[in-house]
């Protein structure tokens, strides 16, 4: 487009912070959830991360973004370097952007030699996110395909919050005559459960790599990249210790969500559990819960992978959310043949 540069992003955030807001509210507000942006989170996640950052300028003005953040992906036996691709937006004046950005990334990433790039598409026929990428998987089957879907374990939490915000009728309706049923949790604060400390990173490692050990795909982490995502002000990490040993962790951040109005509410990026009962796992689930309510957090999701504690979700009143998710891969001349996961654990970005 005349006048527009694509760049590399430098600065601080806050515009690609304000961007998202000022497209996605008014797509989306109303009519899907839609998670927005912190800048701090962003500073954090993709100036730390060897992360690329190609944005649109219209002179002064920011109109397009999208990211990749590299890890190393175990798919079967192998181990591959691998991208994940977020933060896709284009201003609804510069649609025009947004091919050529989503290329230069592209490009960018084989470049760096990645074996295939990862995203996360709403699955709502109706979005314009879903619109553009399965438009641009027909026109553009060599380098892209959506792969499979999922959804995502939900709490409400607050639920005068979810009775104003709630995009379903039912959503609302639910909050208000089960306000107190659907925040219920079987336990509430539990001794063995205390912040994680840096002390911890070893034993958390072990569990990870345990409990992901037989799943189809997983993320193979480091343990620089491990230690940011459970140290950073970001993120929160709890651990349930039994006799001194931790057995078990979570971790997570806040956002702010949209429905028909903002929500906080906490993603749950990462679980494992070596050695937990069932009890024990509802009891630390529990107390995530009622920690999360002493902290005015309406609402908590999870993706329905094979890493979290389903039989503790139910048991705590989570229910599959409505809205789903579909994982879109993007090829490259490295790229071997995929198959749909059965088993799957990466944070949803």
């Amino acid at each position: 487009m005349a006048g527009v540069e694509i760049r590399d992003y430098r600065g601080d955030f806050e515009d690609v912070a304000e961007l998202a807001r000022r497209v996605w509210v008014p797509q989306y507000g109303g009519r899907t959830w839609v998670p927005l942006p912190d800048a701090a989170y962003l500073r954090w996640r993709l100036t730390q991360s060897g992360a690329l950052c190609p944005v649109a300028y219209d002179g002064t003005k920011l109109v397009g973004s999208v990211f990749s953040i590299p890890q190393s992906m175990r798919v079967g036996g192998s181990v591959f370097p691998v991208a994940f691709f977020t933060g896709f937006t284009a201003d609804p004046e510069y649609r025009g952007i947004a091919l050529p950005l989503i290329e230069r990334l592209r490009r960018d990433n084989e470049e760096r030699g990645i074996a295939f790039g990862i995203g996360m598409v709403l699955d709502e026929p109706r979005s314009a996110s879903y619109r553009f990428w399965t438009k641009y998987a027909e026109a553009f089957p060599q380098n892209f395909r959506l792969l499979f879907s999922g959804g995502y374990w939900a709490k409400f939490l607050g639920p005068h919050a979810l009775a104003r915000a709630g995009i379903q009728a039912w959503e609302r309706l639910a909050s208000r005559a089960l306000g107190p049923l659907m925040r219920f949790t079987p336990y509430g604060i539990d001794p063995h459960v205390r912040p994680y400390r840096a002390a911890d990173l070893e034993r958390c490692a072990q569990m990870l790599d345990k409990t992901t050990a037989g799943f189809d795909w997983a993320v193979v982490w480091q343990p620089t990249e491990l230690s940011s995502q459970l140290e950073n002000p970001a993120y929160r990490t709890l651990v349930f210790e039994r006799d001194g040993r931790v057995q078990g962790m979570v971790n997570y951040h806040c956002f702010s969500l949209h429905g028909r109005e903002l929500i906080r509410a906490v993603a749950i990026a990462l679980w494992a559990a070596d050695d937990l009962s069932g009890s024990e796992q509802l009891r630390f689930v529990s107390h995530l819960c009622t920690d999360l309510i002493e902290q005015d957090v309406h609402g908590v999701v999870a993706p329905r992978s094979a890493m979290m504690p389903a039989a503790a979700f139910v048991a705590n009143l989570f229910i599959p959310a409505p809205q789903r998710f579909r994982i879109g891969i993007f090829l490259t001349p490295r790229t071997i043949p995929l198959a749909p996961p059965k088993t799957w654990s990466f944070e949803i970005t």
